[in-house]
């Protein structure tokens, strides 16, 4: 890994709001971080997310693919509900913003505790 564009100013980034955390955690995009705050305010199927102001438009494919990047890093949970005549749909809850604050917590502290110990070992090596 170099030292590029990602890691400039690192130290000195600020969070004016919840969704820039998860931005920078997670790397997703607003979309993501907007369907997450959409999903909090409570579960809804891929039909509803399809009515909110950043799917308009979209296919469904793309909403599966943002819901499936927020199931991958455990920020929703889907259920399947079956439907009386044959087949199924899910529909997707967030995972509680507590939850995945202690998560984020839990990640700096990894962080801090791997780049603390690199600093303290590798620190007078020679770069290559």
């Amino acid at each position: 890994m170099s030292l590029r564009e990602p890691l400039v100013g690192i130290f000195n980034k600020e969070f004016e709001e919840p969704t820039d955390l998860l931005c920078c955690a997670f790397g997703f995009r607003e979309t993501e971080t907007k369907t997450y705050f959409a999903l909090i305010e409570g579960p809804k199927t891929i039909e509803e997310l399809g009515e909110l102001p950043h799917f308009v438009g979209k296919d469904r494919s793309t909403i599966q693919r943002v819901l499936n990047k927020l199931h991958k890093n455990n920020l929703v949970e889907r259920r399947k509900h079956f439907i009386e005549r044959g087949g199924y749909y899910y529909e997707y809850h967030a995972i509680s913003s507590e939850k995945v604050r202690k998560e984020l917590l839990a990640q700096l502290d990894r962080w801090y505790e791997t780049t603390r110990s690199f600093l303290k070992q590798s620190w007078a090596e020679t770069p290559q």
